[in-house]
């Protein structure tokens, strides 16, 4: 069962230890610039980040942030989506996004908006999986994408 908890005090050093490598080295220590620490440090400047655990039968398996305004709370940009590489090709990537998505539009979120590395085939057929769908927009960063909830 997946259960999304904010990042608090109590799960905030393990949430910095998830890793996307398969050698388990965190992506803190990896030297990676979009490491869970500097997204959850962000937080404390942008109050409209919200940073957020992913668990699997109450263990950790990953982390995602989204970016919602409250002069747009129509529309959430998941900013973050990582599961740690001991749970990957399990579905669990799946799982997780479609109960983040259920969870946004609890929320009243109408839009989800994110932008996906050009390079990234992976993540980008998880997220076509979901039915987001290209803005047709893109950057030097990567192209960006939505679904309609």
């Amino acid at each position: 069962m997946i259960r999304i908890k904010a990042v608090d005090a109590q799960n905030m050093l393990d949430v910095c230890e998830l890793s996307t490598h398969q050698n388990g080295v965190g992506m803190m220590t990896a030297g990676h610039f979009c490491c869970n620490a500097i997204s959850i440090a962000e937080t404390k400047y942008h109050p409209e980040l919200h940073p957020n655990a992913i668990y699997h039968n109450h263990v950790l398996i990953g982390f995602f942030m989204y970016r919602r305004a409250e002069d747009h709370a129509e529309t959430a940009t998941i900013c973050r989506f990582m599961v740690d590489d001991r749970f990957r090709q399990k579905g669990l990537e799946e799982k997780a996004l479609e109960h983040i998505l259920r969870g946004l539009k609890i929320q009243g979120v109408k839009k989800v908006a994110l932008q996906i590395d050009a390079a990234n085939e992976t993540v980008k057929r998880l997220f076509l999986s979901a039915g987001f769908h290209s803005t047709g927009a893109s950057d030097k960063e990567g192209c960006y994408y939505e679904l309609a909830l």
